[in-house]
């Protein structure tokens, strides 16, 4: 009996169902099945598979094999893909011939919406959505199949990916205009580091959440001028809100100056000059390694690299 002609996509929602609901009871509450309808979809799959997917655990609680979470996984690459297809369907509907998922983390979101525009006015029969997300938010879209590319600041080690430079994604230290930091820091080709870091160190830095790759370039920052010693910090959601935070006088920060183009061309916010800012890194332009991408999004992959040049923020 070969098993995988056997699976259907009834079988792993329902394991989805149970999964999200925590017991067969809720799980036919949520899928508007009778109790025994969910057991007899659970008996069926692990009698083809010939192996158990689910344990009770401890309080009763629902416990998920191995197996059980590679089918999930299976589940949710599926459910993405009728997704998409639903979504092409509907753009086709209107008489667009092309779709593009394109993922981005937060730091680009100030300027993917122009990459955007200026690829449709490229290709006006192609659709574009854009989905915005921390890394991890992007990463697992991109994983699961919920987007075809992703543009991001560091590419994943897992899943495996494609990844091709887009342009400098240089990093600076921000303050208001009128911060008396900015004297103190003038003469600093003449100042030693462990002076920078007195001075810096007075300062209150408004950080992005744990993990956050702009958050780990800054304490890698400060550790390397001030040798592991602590600093004062204030947590912020977003970066919009660690700007106005700046703006308002709260703190320093350190920032992709991608994210704060606008206000640094108008003045609002300088950037600290240091001899070793900004930090340049890169910004990345990834798919899935193992994924054959659509002729669309093969398309606009090429446009991008091709006129990354004049398509990114900061040449």
């Amino acid at each position: 009996m070969d098993w995988k002609k056997l699976i259907s996509i009834k079988h792993l929602r329902t394991l989805n169902a149970i999964s999200e609901a925590g017991s067969l009871a809720n799980a036919a509450n949520l899928l508007n099945l009778s109790p025994p309808a969910i057991t007899i979809q659970l008996n069926q799959l692990e009698e083809y598979l010939n192996v158990k997917i689910l344990e009770r655990g401890p309080n009763g609680f629902i416990k998920i094999s191995n197996v059980g979470y590679e089918l999930l996984k299976l589940h949710k690459q599926i459910d993405n893909q009728i997704s998409r297809s639903f979504q092409r369907i509907e753009q086709l509907k209107i008489g667009k011939t092309g779709y593009v998922k394109l993922g981005a983390v937060t730091t680009a979101q100030y300027f993917c919406p122009w990459i955007i525009a200026k690829a449709q006015n490229e290709f006006p029969d192609l659709l574009i959505d854009l989905v915005i997300g921390n890394r991890n938010e992007i990463i697992k879209s991109l994983r699961e199949g919920n987007v075809d590319l992703a543009i991001t600041g560091r590419p994943p080690i897992v899943p495996k990916v494609k990844a091709e430079i887009l342009g400098d994604n240089p990093h600076i230290i921000i303050t208001k205009k009128d911060h008396k930091i900015l004297d103190s820091l003038k003469n600093y080709k003449t100042l030693k580091n462990e002076q920078i870091y007195k001075i810096l160190s007075k300062e209150t830095f408004l950080v992005r959440e744990e993990g956050s790759g702009t958050r780990i370039l800054l304490e890698r920052f400060l550790d390397t001028i001030g040798k592991g010693k602590q600093y004062d910090k204030k947590e912020f959601s977003s970066n919009e809100a660690i700007k106005q935070g700046v703006l308002a006088g709260l703190g320093i920060a350190m920032i992709s100056a991608s994210t704060a183009l606008n206000e640094l061309n108008e003045g609002n916010i300088k950037a600290i000059n240091l001899s070793n800012l900004p930090i340049i890194r890169q910004w990345f332009l990834i798919n899935l390694q193992e994924t054959n991408l659509d002729p669309d999004v093969l398309m606009f992959k090429k446009f991008l690299l091709e006129n990354k040049i004049e398509l990114m923020p900061i040449k």
